[in-house]
């Protein structure tokens, strides 16, 4: 089932499975997007977009459209795009600072996906982003980079997202409302947690975290505050990640983006 409730603010599960199916559907050839996409959920545009790092989707209807970037393909690529984690000037130009590597590509072709959207999209429907993994931090920063363009969109669902830029980046991207930014994370997923607090990363959004059992929780409690507390923080940053798969186990296969479809499935058609 792919629907999409256009006039939702908040988040909405119907909304967080469309994201995630399109997030999926990302890492297949855009010859098999298409047809899943026009054919199996019945949305009549489609465009695939390639350029540098940056690839993805858009999908659209007169009711909406749909940016998905693509995440990484392989797990050494998560590594190496996380652990190299130098800064550069972000989007706002505020003094925020974001991931060189996350930055490459979209600061290029954010003017093209944005010609993208006009041309396969109905002006009035509200635009979506999403993404898994590195797919999530690059919504994140098209997102402020549509903002600054004055094309601020509707939503952010973001699965398994690691931390893209400093606090200062943060600070601004939330005020400004960069698309309502909705941060989906896995029980203990990896990639979440990279690069490391130590490094002065910070997430964006708000936190929907999904637990052991299935079940979605809003914001941080708890629980959450006491995963923080066992942070490893402190140590090398390549040390750092194969502390915290040892110290939680499953780490990894926490951040396979068929365990989000699978549990966001199941909560959206219970």
């Amino acid at each position: 089932m792919f629907t999409i409730s256009p006039q939702s603010k908040g988040f909405e599960i119907q909304n967080a499975l469309a994201c995630a199916l399109a997030s999926k559907a990302a890492y297949q050839s855009p010859e098999l997007i298409g047809h899943q996409i026009v054919e199996e959920w019945k949305v009549p545009n489609f465009l695939p977009f390639h350029h540098s790092n940056v690839r993805g989707f858009i999908a659209a209807s007169d009711h909406f459209t749909i940016v998905s970037f693509l995440g990484s393909e392989r797990d050494s690529e998560i590594w190496q795009e996380n652990i190299d984690a130098s800064f550069i000037e972000g989007p706002f130009g505020q003094g925020d600072r974001v991931h060189r590597g996350f930055n490459i590509g979209i600061a290029d072709e954010i003017k093209n996906i944005e010609s993208k959207i006009a041309d396969v999209g109905n002006e009035n429907a509200p635009v979506l982003l999403t993404g898994h993994s590195l797919g999530g931090a690059i919504a994140n920063l098209a997102a402020a980079y549509l903002f600054i363009k004055k094309h601020p969109v509707h939503s952010v669902y973001t699965f398994g997202a690691p931390r893209v830029g400093c606090k200062n980046f943060k600070d601004i991207y939330n005020k400004f409302d960069c698309g309502r930014s909705f941060r989906i994370v896995n029980r203990h997923d990896i990639v979440s947690r990279i690069p490391p607090r130590m490094l002065r990363y910070k997430h964006v959004g708000k936190l929907y975290y999904l637990n052991s059992e299935g079940k979605i929780h809003a914001g941080v409690n708890s629980w959450k505050r006491l995963l923080l507390y066992l942070d490893p923080s402190g140590k090398d940053p390549k040390e750092y990640v194969k502390e915290i798969a040892r110290r939680f186990p499953g780490a990894i296969e926490d951040h396979s983006m068929d365990k989000y479809v699978e549990k966001i499935r199941t909560l959206a058609i219970p």
